[in-house]
């Protein structure tokens, strides 16, 4: 169990922080992009069927729940439900483009682990990244685990609390998530046996969003730390010469090789950046979408409950594995962008007045392009705590209204 866990340590080697928490999760769900080639587990298709399974019953009773004007029944099972939903999306799309990703995550680690980018402050600076990535990976993760738990121990803890009042005649056992199933695996004897599936649909659903929203977060973080490295490969090419006053034709020569080298990797990893927003469109649009809904299913979810302390606790747990998701996409796309513009002012601040108008051309070249900020925006959405703290919390109060709203016209 440490061994997995060794990302949470301070005194690790790169390639354990490396993509650490979403190979973990996307590994015990089968759906890790692995080498060119190879052969898609089983437990991929074993674990999309048992999702599907789960949707397709949930919805329907959610949908039932609605139909009957139960909505407060109905939106504690559209919640949880609409999460799944989103997730057997992003499941059909890892699978939909496992030959692309796996392709990308090499060409990253090729970058990353350049022999060629061997100074002490190039170490420092994708080791800090790896160790940042990792950490704030695991925080969704634990979080929505700790939220599933909950629901899987709820009907378990009400029941020991009444077998403690001695009122173990008013309790019936209930499913951790509603879902519509057949009367004949809700009695004795295949009732534990369906809790048992119910329940793991919910850890499914954990592991898969923590693993392709981990995969997301990891790569934009790799992605800022390689902007990085450049800023810190351009003042190491330029610091012999900042106290000329002339440089020879051997100089200007070297100093033109070296910032061809810089400009083809910088195109290489703009080229990467691009590659990666166009695989990640769907499930980056999906999740904004779903998660307002979910966090605002949930805060109305918290207005209903009223005095039920373990209700409450499940949807505050819930709201803050929603909002954390959120929050690693937005955080993903700000490192991306202010990386990416940072270079034109490393650039900017280096000697290149000492070039010759030949040489000049290639600095001019690179501040351009670096002046426009590598963006991960997708339709409608442009992910960045900018967009966080603004509309993504308008965007949550607006749907809470209209939910509420909704509410009180059943009513």
């Amino acid at each position: 169990m440490s061994k997995w866990f060794r990302f949470l340590q301070r005194d690790q080697q790169l390639d354990v922080y490396f993509f650490a928490v979403p190979r973990l999760s996307l590994n015990i769900m089968g759906y890790w992009p692995g080498k060119s080639g190879d052969t898609l587990p089983w437990r991929s298709l074993i674990h999309f069927v048992i999702l599907s399974i789960g949707v397709a019953t949930e919805l329907h009773a959610g949908l039932r729940f609605l139909h009957q004007q139960q909505i407060t029944l109905a939106l504690e099972t559209l919640c949880p439900a609409g999460t799944s939903a989103v997730t057997l999306l992003k499941m059909f799309l890892m699978l939909h483009y496992r030959q692309d990703l796996s392709t990308m995550w090499y060409r990253l680690r090729s970058l990353i682990f350049d022999p060629n980018w061997q100074r002490l402050e190039q170490q420092d600076i994708r080791l800090s990244y790896s160790v940042m990535a990792a950490r704030i990976n695991f925080w969704p993760l634990s979080a929505g685990f700790f939220t599933c738990t909950t629901y899987n121990l709820k009907p378990i803890l009400i029941a020991m609390v009444l077998c403690l009042q001695k009122r173990c005649e008013e309790f019936v056992w209930f499913t951790p998530f509603n879902m519509t199933m057949p009367n004949v695996l809700l009695s004795s004897p295949f009732f534990p046996l369906t809790y048992i599936f119910i329940a793991y649909t919910g850890y499914v659903t954990i592991f898969m969003f923590g693993g392709c929203d981990g995969f997301y977060f990891e790569f934009c973080a790799h992605l800022s730390a390689l902007f990085e490295v450049l800023q810190a490969e351009i003042e190491s090419i330029f610091t012999p010469y900042k106290d000329l006053l002339e440089l020879s034709p051997v100089q200007l020569y070297t100093l033109e090789q070296k910032m061809r080298s810089v400009i083809i990797r910088h195109n290489a990893i703009i080229d990467l950046a691009r590659f990666f927003r166009e695989r990640y469109t769907v499930i980056t649009l999906a999740h904004f979408v779903s998660a307002a809904m979910v966090i605002g299913f949930s805060m109305v979810n918290l207005l209903t409950l009223g005095n039920n302390g373990l209700g409450a606790m499940l949807y505050v747990a819930y709201t803050i594995a929603a909002l954390s998701q959120l929050l690693v996409y937005c955080y993903g796309g700000t490192l991306v962008a202010e990386s990416s513009t940072e270079l034109c002012q490393a650039m900017f601040s280096c000697p290149w007045q000492l070039l010759k108008p030949k040489q000049r051309r290639l600095v001019h070249l690179l501040i351009l392009r670096s002046q426009r900020p590598i963006s991960m925006a997708v339709p409608f959405f442009s992910p960045s705590l900018a967009t966080f703290a603004a509309r993504t919390l308008l965007q949550i109060l607006h749907t809470s209204g209209s939910i509420i709203a909704l509410v009180k016209s059943f009513q």
